[in-house]
């Protein structure tokens, strides 16, 4: 058997593929009415033997080799390699040839409309034929949503105003204009029928306010105030850029600037639309442009663009300095204008510049118009400044980070002495929730010179705050040396506290991390799962022991708890697991484990007379509701559907004794329904939170605790929908 994870599979909340089904076939070696030996993989006999044992099928010794799966003699699993990640390999002793069964749910990629990732014997994963959605109308434009998994016919807009054209049934009378539509208020004055209502310049048109430098909103002091590019046209363009450049329209504030040299700031917000601000020398030369800020996510919601411009305006009188903002989309937005005292530009834009970061004394780290100088792992939209402290001694670090305005999330990057090389920086830490500042900890940082860069996700102002503490005890989990076991079954709490970013999975970047050991007695189906805080975003991930970042195996990383990652045919030996929380903040981990098993077909199972049953152990199983009848329904369906709404399939599950059961529908390739219910009689009745509705990328997953019993399970559709499903079924025993 080979040991899967030379590769590392990043699962990011969504894994799905249509399925395409072959039938197993007819085994060559029972032509002539020999007995044959029994088969433990249920599958044809008969093949080429290779002298490696990696068997490709071909030519055998009597003839065409019809069964794929089967390569070359073998006594044992180990001497069974095909060199492909997707196969479960192992030595079929009834024949005593190696036997690669090809298992496609390890080959999705996570993209629905691409096609179907499908396992070949002879060439590993490989990609399928994408989505085709054409519904041959010339006035739809037809694509393949990814996020909902189904085909999207959307009437035609060639503008992307919103509005369709109207030879296809929308309002719009001139698609090829998006300042035109049934959606748009008339304009007066323009000799224009701005919304497609047959008539130009009617008696209750608008008039655009602010429009251009003849008609500004003027500004004489300080203050927020509200615009609207509504009836609108863009007169000025800027150096920044928007969304949706066709839509955009500007309008125009005249700022008086007092006496005395100032920094001036503004700050434009739109709710609905993208912005961006610039401010002028003179209205309406572009050469004049002072400054420019395009528009960056706000926290809250909506757009923020922000700049400052430093030391504009005359000593012995007041200045007026035009503004442009602009949006992609007729919207109100908000000016703030700031008259600030002149500073210069900031010292510690580069590591070499760093200013010194005094602990307990918090600085303030203006984000508005710096440079990116540094490779920093969490994401950021602004440039970054940087200040640097010195440890006497080994000391516990706290480093936040808080917005003074809100217009922005801070970001924290950790970095050595070396700080300017990518490799310096130690760990990164974000502000996860809105108004919340980014927390950076460190065990025991040792003595020596240190660097810290601050950034954002928008420009923003940010005060910084170091402190330091005596050094604590290292949780037993904080590492992969010497960390605590993982029980297969049984649920750990992972509390996370007094934890650090030491792991780099490659699955969530600085996230607070504890680590786990899992032993496997067996070559063996790994699902591990972890349950995290509202609020937070969270990862799991499977590794070699080592932790190293080219140890990973498979990781799964999401804001949907619980998060789950799955790995087929491991060997046996030692692994880590590890846990992830973006805000520090507790998580549940549990691995469930069973031998490995090939996967299972599930062509029928159409009702309770053929309802396929799975074994005590559970499995691994494939099928496509498409072929199936609409028989049940299931009570977490859109709007409690009545049955009959959604294609189906039945499956049977037995248990002697109390189990706590897994069913994970990761992979699928649409919207599923997972029902369990509780028999003896078909089809049972469902059990409480026994429905899991999986419209979200990861599918269906129940975590059961079950009595022994009788039980069916429902493999249904979300809203009607069907499709090519796996179902992967782990069965625990309780602890005693």
């Amino acid at each position: 058997m080979k040991r899967h994870g030379d590769r590392l599979d990043l699962v990011f909340a969504q894994r799905a593929a249509p399925f395409v089904f072959a039938l197993a076939s007819i085994a060559h070696g029972a032509a002539c009415g020999s007995p044959v030996a029994p088969n433990p993989f249920n599958l044809a006999q008969g093949g080429q033997t290779s002298a490696s044992g990696q068997g490709q099928g071909g030519q055998g010794l009597d003839g065409p080799d019809i069964d794929e799966t089967l390569g070359g003699p073998c006594s044992v699993d180990a001497q069974c390699d095909d060199g492909h990640d997707c196969t479960l390999d192992a030595c079929d002793l009834a024949v005593a040839r190696c036997r690669f069964l090809p298992d496609d749910s390890s080959c999705q990629n996570g993209v629905v409309c691409d096609g179907q990732e499908v396992c070949s014997n002879k060439n590993g994963c490989i990609a399928g034929a994408p989505k085709t959605c054409s519904d041959g109308d010339p006035c739809t434009i037809d694509t393949c949503d990814e996020a909902t998994a189904t085909c999207k016919a959307e009437p035609r807009d060639a503008d992307a105003d919103g509005d369709p054209d109207v030879h296809c049934g929308g309002g719009d009378c001139n698609d090829v204009e998006p300042l035109a539509s049934s959606k748009q208020a008339e304009v007066c004055e323009n000799n224009v029928d701005d919304d497609c209502d047959g008539t130009v310049d009617e008696p209750e048109c608008g008039k655009p306010q602010n429009d251009d430098c003849f008609a500004p909103l003027e500004v004489l002091e300080a203050g927020t105030y509200a615009m609207s590019t509504v009836a609108a046209k863009l007169d000025y363009p800027s150096s920044c850029a928007l969304q949706n450049p066709p839509g955009a329209r500007d309008v125009v504030a005249a700022l008086t600037v007092p006496p005395g040299k100032h920094d001036v700031r503004l700050t434009a917000r739109s709710d609905s639309a993208d912005v961006t601000v610039a401010l002028f020398g003179q209205c309406g030369k572009p050469g004049s442009e002072l400054g420019c800020s395009a528009g960056h996510p706000h926290p809250n919601g909506g757009r923020v663009a922000k700049m400052r411009v430093r030391a504009v305006g005359l000593d012995s009188k007041s200045t007026v300095l035009p503004a442009i903002v602009a949006t992609d989309y007729p919207a109100p937005l908000t000016l703030r204008y700031e008259v600030l005292a002149a500073e210069p530009v900031p010292t510690n834009e580069t590591c070499g510049t760093a200013t010194e970061l005094i602990e307990d004394a918090p600085a303030k780290v203006p984000l508005t118009g710096v440079k990116k100088d540094l490779e920093i792992a969490c994401a950021t939209a602004t440039g970054e400044l940087v200040y640097r402290f010195v440890l006497n001694e080994p000391r516990n670090v706290d480093l936040f980070a808080s917005s003074l305005d809100g217009d922005g999330r801070p970001v924290l990057s950790l970095r050595s002495e070396a700080c300017a090389e990518a490799a310096a920086e130690v760990t990164c830490a974000a502000a996860l929730i809105p108004g919340e500042p980014a927390h950076l900890f460190r065990h025991a940082l040792p003595a020596g010179v240190h660097h810290v860069a601050v950034a954002a996700t928008a420009p923003t102002d940010v005060l910084l705050t170091l402190k330091t503490s005596a050094p604590t005890p290292i949780p037993a989990d904080e590492t992969c040396a010497g960390s605590p076991t993982l029980v297969p079954g049984v649920t750990t709490d992972v509390p996370l506290v007094l934890h650090q970013d030491d792991i780099d999975s490659a699955c969530l970047v600085g996230g607070i991390d504890a680590a786990y050991q899992l032993e496997l007695g067996a070559t063996s189906d790994v699902l591990v799962v972890g349950r995290y805080s509202a609020g937070d975003a969270a990862a799991v991930a499977l590794m070699r022991p080592a932790c190293e970042p080219e140890d990973g195996l498979v990781c799964a990383v999401g804001n949907i708890s619980p998060t789950r990652a799955r790995r087929h045919g491991l060997a046996k030996g030692a692994y880590r697991v590890v846990a992830e929380s973006q805000g520090g903040l507790p998580m549940q981990l549990t691995a469930f484990v069973r031998p490995a098993t090939p996967p299972t077909l599930v062509p029928f199972a159409d009702g309770c007379a053929d309802a396929l049953v799975i074994p005590e152990m559970g499995g691994l199983f494939k099928g496509n509701t498409q072929n199936a009848k609409a028989d049940y329904g299931a009570g977490c369906d859109q709007g409690n559907q009545p049955a009959a709404t959604a294609r189906d399939q039945l499956l049977k599950l037995v248990l002697p004794a109390p189990k706590r059961v897994a069913f994970d529908m990761q992979g699928s390739g649409y919207a599923t329904l997972l029902s369990v219910k509780s028999g003896p009689a078909c089809p049972g009745n469902e059990l409480p939170k026994g429905c899991a509705a999986g419209y979200y990328p990861d599918r269906s997953f129940l975590d059961l605790t079950l009595a022994a019993g009788t039980y069916f399970v429902q493999v249904d559709g979300f809203n009607g929908q069907s499709g090519p499903w796996f179902l992967d079924v782990y069965v625990a025993d309780l602890p005693k």
